[in-house]
Parts: structure tokens; sequence; C-alpha cells
């Protein structure tokens, strides 16, 4: 079983995140590569509130994501229950919602970006060099 990552959240709940199964962390990587694509993110674009308001629209928006996410999530525990489609019923809970989405989808999403964040620096760092060669 994986480890589980407990996180206090503003409301006082708890969240104990695990690594999903990879076919289920595999389909909400898919997911949100998918609707990242169609954000515009320059290289030279500063991150500004309109660009995370963008990010997080095209996250909580998406039909495929919230599937991919619902799966990812039956695997986390609220206050020590599994969540399912009425965990987030009572009003109180709403408020964690979007912050166990984000929890979630870190957890499930970062083990597939460590290397490729090392990649992606050794491309730019090529790139860079070919462009002062030309």
């Amino acid at each position: 079983m994986a480890e589980l990552k407990e996180i206090l959240l503003p409301s006082g709940a708890t969240l104990k995140v695990q690594l999903s199964p990879l076919i289920d962390a595999k389909a909400l990587l898919s997911a949100v590569l998918e609707e990242s694509k169609n954000l515009k993110i320059e290289s030279q674009t500063d991150i500004d509130l309109g660009l995370l308001k963008d990010i997080v629209c095209a996250g909580f928006s998406s039909p495929k994501i919230d599937k991919a996410l619902t799966a990812c999530m039956k695997r986390a525990l609220y206050n020590d229950l599994k969540i399912d489609d009425k965990t987030f019923e009572p009003e109180d809970a709403r408020q964690d919602y979007l912050i166990v989405c984000f929890e979630v989808a870190k957890a499930n999403l970062l083990p597939f970006m460590k290397s490729l964040s090392a990649k992606f620096g050794q491309v730019v760092g090529l790139l860079g060099k070919d462009q002062k060669s030309a």
C-alpha cells in the first residue's frame, strides 16, 4: 500500500492522499495535458492572475479531468472516510472541495513531472546554445 500523505485543510478537516494506480494517474495526466494544450502560455509571459484563472477554469470545467480526478480521489481519505459522491454534500465540507481536488491532482501528477523537468531544463539549455551560435 502506498504511503498516505496527511494534509490539514483550512476547515480543520484532514485529507490523506496516496498515489493512485498507474492507470488512473495516467488518465489524469492525459486529461490535464489535453485540456492544457489550448492554454496560451508564451515563454516570455509572466504568470499573472489572468493566466492562473485560465488554468483553474480549464481544470475545473473539464469533464475529462473531473472523471479522471474522481477515480484518483477514491483512494483519498477525508476525515478518515473514503471520498465518494456524498463526501462534499454537507455545506461545511464544500469549502474543502477545490483544495482536495488540487492536492489529489498534485500527488498524482508530480511523480510524472520529476524527470520531465530535468529534461526540460536540458532542452532549454540546448536551445539557448543554438541561439547564441546563430
